[in-house]
């Protein structure tokens, strides 16, 4: 058996076992060996396994590993189905990387999965899900009560495979919608080739790590709706700490700002690099969430590692 891409459902979170009830109803699904005390299904027109699991998400590190110790196939990729939460309570479509960046110490557990200052590569297909959600949700009319989007690199679990979380949001009240479902499983299938082949090349398309800016990412997904880029991780202001040198100091030409906003920025783009092994890789910065110094050092520091910064002009220059 070929390397498969493994969809990940949670018996105990309503906004997985929806979506995984949803796909499961369509056609092309046959039961396989259970996993770990789980039940298993592949498709028979893509390779799409689904593992129907009780653990959390969050807390399930090297789940990869442990698919592909009691299978004979290799895993391309996990998405796990999930839940969102939110404050805020505003209905929601999203998905996102995973990793706990910005906190400290390094390699300690996190309180939400995974362990400080550490990332997973992020599925090469974020940009294309993102982008048949925006389309597809207005099909199914569910944009206008929907905030369709998608979130900054945060919480767990610890895998070494490319992953994303896919999620309804943002309370009880949707979690368990099944038209919100649906919107995902026709994105899932269209995506993965569960209906007919599907295409998705990624020739000569930049890659995109956003840094700065609030959780939802507005002025990186805008560079998403307005041209043909690739998204790896996405890093939110809280994940970019730096403290400014005391007294005179010059963000030019000075020692740059100590922190862990540095470690971040390494690890966003290693992860990223893993995903796009053949891709130029760019910074995209929300420049208005930073105060000048920061942007400057930041700057200033990515130049050191060659990495390109990018404005919008420069995503739609590169694709002509």
């Amino acid at each position: 058996m070929g390397s498969v891409s493994l969809l990940v459902v949670s018996d105990s979170d309503i906004g997985s076992t929806i979506q995984g009830q949803v796909l499961l109803s369509r056609e092309g699904w046959n039961e396989m060996d259970g996993v770990e005390g789980g039940r298993v299904w592949h498709h028979s027109r893509a390779p799409v396994h689904l593992w129907w699991r009780d653990d959390l998400h969050l807390f399930s590190d090297h789940l990869d590993e442990t698919y592909c110790n009691s299978t004979d196939c290799e895993i391309s990729e996990v998405l796990f189905l999930s839940r969102h939460v939110a404050a805020s309570g505003l209905p929601s479509l999203t998905l996102h990387a995973i990793g706990v960046l910005g906190l400290e110490p390094v390699g300690e557990k996190a309180e939400h999965g995974g362990r400080n200052g550490e990332a997973v590569p992020p599925s090469p297909r974020f940009a294309s899900l993102f982008r048949r959600l925006k389309r597809i949700a207005h099909i199914h009319g569910l944009d206008d009560e929907f905030d369709i989007t998608l979130e900054t690199t945060h919480h767990g679990p610890t895998l070494s495979t490319p992953t994303l979380f896919i999620e309804i949001g943002s309370t009880e009240e949707h979690w368990g919608r099944e038209d919100a479902a649906n919107v995902w499983a026709d994105v899932l299938s269209e995506e993965l080739g569960l209906d007919s082949p599907s295409s998705n090349a990624q020739i000569e398309q930049v890659v995109m790590v956003g840094i700065g800016g609030g959780h939802y990412a507005p002025r990186h997904r805008s560079v998403l709706l307005q041209t043909n880029a690739l998204v790896g991780h996405l890093l939110a202001n809280y994940s970019l700490t730096m403290y400014k040198p005391e007294g005179i100091w010059d963000p030019l030409t000075d020692t740059l700002p100590k922190g862990p906003w540095m470690h971040s920025i390494d690890v966003a783009i290693q992860q990223t690099k893993i995903s796009f092994p053949n891709h130029k890789i760019v910074a995209h910065l929300d420049r208005k969430s930073f105060k000048g110094w920061q942007r400057q050092s930041i700057r200033r520091y990515l130049e050191s590692i060659d990495i390109e910064i990018f404005r919008l002009a420069d995503f739609v220059n590169f694709e002509t």
